[in-house]
């Protein structure tokens, strides 16, 4: 271990939080090692050290969000009381994410669709699905629990791209319909 990485322990995680705030704030093709160097206050051949590449950063920045991303599905989850109506939470949840949590919902969309190009990023990307059909699989059976993952990563992708502000109303007849079926 080097006096420098002794002297800072917390560089590597601070770079990977910096190229979040550069892509959340300007999108993927922002980053750069410079960009990143840049908005974490450390020297360009910071991030270098500790990413051979920029896939690598983006890797880990996927990787941050995914974990950010799971830990607030959690959070949900775990407040959810045992007779709540699912449909209704579930489109709160979504209301919640394509309003409130806007901004890290269009960047954690961002950096998913960023594995269709880059292999390397598509295990990090797909930890969200895995976390919904885990959470999901509590209240419904497997097969459900899956589809009702495709869904919900749909309905919250249209949201996100419509111009319009999403209700309740806009979710529920769908997560109904679904749910009903099951």
């Amino acid at each position: 271990m080097t006096s420098a990485r002794r002297r800072d322990p917390e560089r590597r995680e601070r770079i990977v939080r910096a190229a979040v705030r550069v892509i959340g704030r300007s999108g993927l093709s922002a980053l750069t090692h410079r960009a990143a160097a840049a908005e974490a206050g450390v020297p360009l051949g910071s991030t270098t050290y500790h990413f051979a590449d920029l896939d690598e950063l983006l890797e880990a920045a996927v990787r941050l969000v995914a974990e950010r991303n799971v830990a607030r599905l959690r959070r949900w989850a775990d407040s959810l009381a045992p007779q709540a109506d699912l449909c209704t939470e579930l489109s709160d949840f979504l209301v919640s994410l394509a309003t409130r949590h806007r901004a890290g919902s269009v960047l954690a969309y961002e950096l998913y669709s960023a594995a269709l190009r880059r292999p390397g990023l598509r295990a990090a990307s797909t930890a969200w699905d895995g976390m919904l059909t885990e959470v999901f699989a509590r209240h419904v059976a497997e097969p459900t629990a899956r589809a009702l993952t495709a869904l919900f990563d749909g309905l919250l992708y249209q949201a996100l791209v419509s111009p319009t502000r999403p209700t309740r109303a806009d979710f529920e007849p769908a997560l109904r319909l679904l749910l009903a079926r099951a």
